[in-house]
């Protein structure tokens, strides 16, 4: 029976890939202040934008300060995944 609750590790301390969507528009220029996360900006409806950034973060406290960073900029985080490393 294949199993369905694999428990994955997750430490403090080391990189990890995210992908975090926040709703609204955050322009490129950003991406420096960002951790060099991707960019990527979808329009959801003709009024509706959501941004995605993608990228690697060195550890959970670089993780912590781009959503206060997010926060600061009054984007609301969607969602956000820890991505599997390749």
């Amino acid at each position: 029976m294949p199993e369905t609750n694999k428990k994955i590790e997750v430490a403090m301390q080391g990189p990890a890939n995210y992908r975090i969507c926040v709703q609204g528009r955050l322009d490129p220029h950003w991406a420096d202040r960002l951790g060099g996360m991707n960019i990527t900006v979808a329009r959801l409806t003709e009024r509706d934008v959501e941004t995605i950034l993608v990228g690697r973060l060195e550890d959970q406290a670089a993780l912590t300060d781009l959503l206060n960073f997010l926060y600061e900029l009054h984007l609301p985080v969607v969602s956000m995944q820890r991505l599997e490393s390749r």
